[in-house]
């Protein structure tokens, strides 16, 4: 009896001592705030639009071979140019795997947004002015870099910015972030389309687009070359504000700021 008593207590020590190394520190928390912003625009600034409505979208527009063809023509047009946009996104996300530990997470997440902001504009300008054809090259220009900047970015600095222990959990967090994210712009799309029509809808992502760099180029650190611990210790040592500033320098200059 005594001994179960004593592995009762054993146990009770241990789940106190691991429930307490779970809690979430002030680093922790201004990662999660920065991984889930990246995730949150990375899918409110339009990405999924082509591939679950490209053949629609596409098909309408009447270029190439779609002109004069029947319905079902202009629907495998459709449905040919978005398995082009695909192979572009694939292309370009290996691409951005080979730049990423070269060049850093955050000069081709910010190089990502700016080049989706550039494109969108350019595809609205031109589908406003009648050159319907500028929409398809807006959505190629903005999956380049969205794929080859953005994508994998945001999946790579989720591994990067948790302690071992955490990761599986705010993997988790951020997945949630990420669907809930895709799921709202999906389902205002159609509405956008209807309401506002498709250029201004593209001005829209491209806006979102614009406000992602802003709020990136002043948060977010770049990690490259950076161990987990180094990173973890960069998060509790500087406030949300000035972790980028201490990862150019190397410093942590509120070090004790919690």
């Amino acid at each position: 009896m005594t001994a179960q008593l004593s592995d009762i207590k054993n146990t009770h020590k241990v789940l106190v001592e691991k429930e307490t190394k779970m809690k979430a520190t002030p680093g922790i928390k201004r990662a999660f705030v920065i991984v889930a912003l990246f995730m949150m625009f990375q899918q409110i600034t339009g990405i999924n639009i082509p591939f679950y409505y490209g053949p629609t979208v596409i098909a309408n527009l009447h270029i190439f071979g779609s002109t004069s063809g029947t319905y079902l023509s202009n629907a495998v047009f459709g449905i040919e140019a978005s398995s082009i946009l695909a192979i572009i996104n694939v292309l370009a996300t290996l691409i951005g795997f080979r730049l990423i530990d070269s060049y850093g997470r955050r000069s081709l997440g910010l190089l990502g947004y700016a080049g989706m902001a550039f494109f969108d504009i350019l595809g609205t300008v031109l589908y406003l002015s009648h050159i319907e054809i500028g929409l398809l090259i807006g959505f190629a220009g903005f999956i380049v870099f969205f794929a080859f900047g953005v994508g994998g970015t945001g999946w790579l600095i989720q591994g990067e910015y948790f302690p071992t222990q955490y990761r599986g959990l705010y993997a988790s967090l951020i997945a949630v972030v990420d669907w809930i994210s895709n799921f709202a712009i999906i389902e205002l799309f159609p509405v956008m389309h209807i309401d506002i029509g498709l250029g201004y809808t593209m001005a829209v992502f491209g806006i979102l687009s614009i406000m992602a760099v802003i709020t990136f180029y002043f948060i977010m650190p770049e990690t490259k070359n950076k161990s987990v611990e180094e990173i973890n210790d960069m998060f509790e040592k500087n406030q949300l504000k000035d972790v980028k500033n201490a990862a150019e320098s190397g410093k942590s200059p509120n070090a004790g700021n919690k």
